[in-house]
Order: structure tokens, then sequence, then C-alpha cells
């Protein structure tokens, strides 16, 4: 059996910035590509999984992307363990409306030792986030 090289977690948490950087930019290419070509995103855990950056770039650009005019996302605290890191965030986001939401939430990323996330499962409460959201 092969030794895994997991990510250090300098690498993990520039993954992490990557990420949150184009969550913040409204991109969905930025967001996709800070995925490995067959990332998964699992994002609040529980619903589909979206594989591929294709997906996962799909998925901002018909949700969260279309309607926002702005989101500001922060990270309260990092705790990396093996190739994985977990980080607590807190985000508001504004609607392309001017309606504001804030949501609360910790994600797990799995990132490779190349630094791309190959997976992340999200936990929030993606319901209560959507209906202040709306309004």
């Amino acid at each position: 059996m092969s030794e895994q090289v997991n990510a250090s977690d300098e690498v993990k948490q520039h993954a992490l910035k990557a990420y949150f950087a184009g969550l913040s930019a409204l991109d969905p290419e930025m967001i996709s590509a800070a995925f490995t070509e067959d990332g998964e995103l699992e994002d609040p855990v529980g619903t589909a999984v979206r594989k591929g950056r294709t997906e996962i770039a799909k998925y901002f650009s018909k949700g969260l992307c279309s309607v926002s005019r702005r989101l500001e996302i922060n990270p309260i605290a990092f705790h990396p363990a093996g190739d994985a890191i977990a980080v607590q965030w807190h985000m508001m986001v504004e609607s392309l409306s001017g309606t504001k939401a804030e949501a609360d939430g910790i994600d797990v990323m799995t990132v490779t030792s190349d630094g791309l996330i190959s997976r992340i499962e999200g936990y929030w409460n993606q319901r209560a986030f959507l209906k202040a959201f709306a309004g």
C-alpha cells in the first residue's frame, strides 16, 4: 500500500481561502477552480452531491451567484486534521432586491497535496437562510 501524502495546514488554508474568495466574488468559475476536476460538493449535507467542476459551477451560476448582489463570508475558526480542514464560518448575503440574510455553518473540506479541494461537506441551516433571503 502506498503512503498518502496529506496537504500541509498552510495548503489547506490556501484552498479554503481560494474557495471563499470565489464565493465573495460571486464567480462560479472561480469557485469551481478551487476544486479538483472530479471534486464533489454536498452543501448542505443531505442534498444532492454536485460532481466535477462543471456541475459545481452550474450549481452556483444558477443559484446563489445569480440572485445575489453581495456576499461576505468570514472564517471564524480552522481545524485541520489529516487531509481535511473544518472551518466554522459566518456569511452575509444581499439579494439583487436588497434583502439581506445571514447564516453560520461549518464546512469540512478534503484537500489534495497540490492544494485543490476534492470534497466539501457543508453543515448549515439552508432552509432558514432561504426563508430570510426571500424576505
